[in-house]
């Protein structure tokens, strides 16, 4: 029969237990970190990648338009030159 207590020769073997698997225990955690970083670093990497790939289409697209806006409006309305005329007030004083 199991008593509630636990006695001193079982902990022994569990305290040992423990103490042997941490070292196995933190070069696990500190390769789970390890990784997350590098995951979170070349995430980034491709997000900014991406802005940058957004931002060039956004500049190209606006370039065109107003391309196309400054065409339409050449081939609207012609430019004339318009001569102006000065009436002739000034007199020559001797």
């Amino acid at each position: 029969m199991i008593s509630g207590k636990v006695s001193l020769t079982m902990l022994i073997p569990i305290f040992l237990l423990g103490a042997a698997s941490a070292p196995l225990l933190k070069k696990v955690v500190r390769g789970t970190v390890k990784s997350s970083v590098k995951l979170a670093l070349d995430a980034k990497r491709v997000a900014h990648g991406l802005n940058e790939d957004l931002n060039d289409l956004a500049a190209e697209a606006a370039a065109e338009s107003f391309a196309s806006d400054l065409q339409e409006t050449a081939t609207e309305v012609p430019h004339q030159a318009v001569k102006k005329t000065r009436a002739a007030t000034a007199t020559a004083t001797p």
